[in-house]
């Protein structure tokens, strides 16, 4: 008696994705099946691999190739990929690392949080371009703002752009770390480690969809920070909302 079409679906997808559940019925079948499971598996690998190049050279250097491809193969067949494009394999593999899943290696308490900000490069570097974003030009009046449609904000328990196979820090740092991740005008990707008050500076335009004045921002800024003194605070913010445009981080939403 024939199987029905969607077990042997299953079971086919299962022998691409864990060679060890598949059983060999002939030579021919085999050779047929070891193609498609290397053809799979070498595609997430590369995905993987091209995605998060420091977390890779970390694996390797702990536990060699074989821990870095067992690494690959525990995601590819207990993470069920709801998309096959490049930079959502890479999401979703940040994801599962998110969970904690048990793995067969023991992976740095920070691998989860490099991994997302590996992801995060990833991420800005492919945006597509947005028609209203418009970068400041040096001498540019400027009396609205907004952040830039090329940049994200992230905090991380750990100082992830210290971190690579010849610095794996064993405890979290001092601090909160806060980075911002951005694509500049000539379309580099860039990063910025900020202090906290520049972290929720972000954080409130970032919710100020069509921008906001400097002095509604100033206003805004004052409310969450009462502890600052507003002259200083207000100084801070202008220092640090012109250097922030002429970075690209934040951008001109209507310019005078």
């Amino acid at each position: 008696m024939n199987k029905p079409f969607q077990s042997v679906q299953s079971e086919f997808v299962s022998a691409i994705k864990d060679p060890s559940s598949y059983q060999r019925r002939s030579n021919e079948e085999s050779r047929r099946m070891e193609i498609y499971q290397s053809l799979f598996f070498n595609n997430i690998d590369n995905f993987v691999s091209t995605a998060f190049p420091v977390l890779k050279s970390i694996v390797i250097k702990l536990y060699g190739e074989k821990g870095w491809e067992s690494l690959v193969r525990q995601f590819f067949i207990e993470h069920e990929c709801r998309s096959p494009y490049f930079a959502e394999i890479s999401k979703e593999f940040v994801e599962y690392l998110s969970r904690s899943p048990e793995l067969t290696i023991t992976l740095p308490e920070f691998s989860a949080e490099l991994a997302h900000y590996e992801w995060l490069e990833l991420d800005v570097s492919i945006r597509s371009n947005d028609d209203t974003a418009t970068f400041y030009e040096e001498g540019q009046r400027v009396s609205t703002v907004r952040v830039s449609p090329y940049a994200s904000l992230a905090g991380y328990s750990y100082a992830v752009h210290l971190i690579g196979d010849d610095y794996m820090p064993e405890t979290t740092a001092p601090e909160q770390q806060f980075y911002v991740v951005y694509r500049d005008a000539q379309c580099n990707v860039q990063f910025a480690n900020i202090n906290p008050v520049t972290a929720i500076l972000l954080n409130t335009l970032e919710q100020q969809d069509n921008g906001v004045t400097l002095e509604g921002l100033s206003e805004l800024l004052k409310n969450q920070l009462p502890q600052i003194p507003e002259d200083a605070l207000k100084s801070g913010m202008q220092q640090t909302v012109s250097e922030m445009l002429q970075k690209g981080i934040i951008m001109p939403a209507f310019a005078d």
